[in-house]
């Protein structure tokens, strides 16, 4: 429902229009339900404070319950997953360490002369291949499935 929604809706409902607009709960907790949409508009922006600011208590955290979660409007770019970082991590270490390994297979293989050379490099070549399709296969795994971003 767009802000100017609320000018046209012909239905019941209830508009508070103030200066400005404070609801505390001091003992409990603030419920606000719909049975469709809630909608925030702001002119310039719109914060969410949990607990303290200089709080490290893991408890005061932002939680958003929902099957999928979008960061911008289509409009604006196209729908891309976030990517989930220890995954990301996980297989760029992979790939890090198979062309370490690759590259002290050839170091090892050019201090060899002549054929010997050629038939040590072989299984080198074939080890990196193989890790680089599995780190190919692997790249899935860091996309997330359930939020997208702009």
């Amino acid at each position: 429902m767009a802000t100017n929604d609320i000018k046209t809706y012909s239905g019941e409902q209830v508009v508070i229009s103030s200066g400005r607009l404070v609801f505390n709960s001091r003992s409990n907790d603030t419920y606000v339900n719909a049975s469709r949409y809630i909608n925030l508009s702001a002119g310039d922006k719109i914060t969410l404070d949990v607990g303290p600011v200089d709080s490290d208590n893991e408890e005061n955290m932002f939680l958003v319950n929902a099957p999928k979660m979008q960061l911008g409007l289509e409009r604006y770019g196209v729908v891309e997953p976030i990517t989930k970082a220890d995954e990301l991590e996980n297989v760029l270490t992979d790939l890090i360490e198979a062309i370490s390994t690759y590259s002290d297979m050839v170091q090892t293989a050019a201090i060899v002369p002549g054929p010997l050379m050629s038939a040590m490099l072989i299984p080198a070549t074939s080890f990196l291949k193989g890790r680089l399709q599995q780190v190919k296969f692997d790249m899935v795994n860091f996309k997330s499935t359930k939020s997208f971003t702009i």
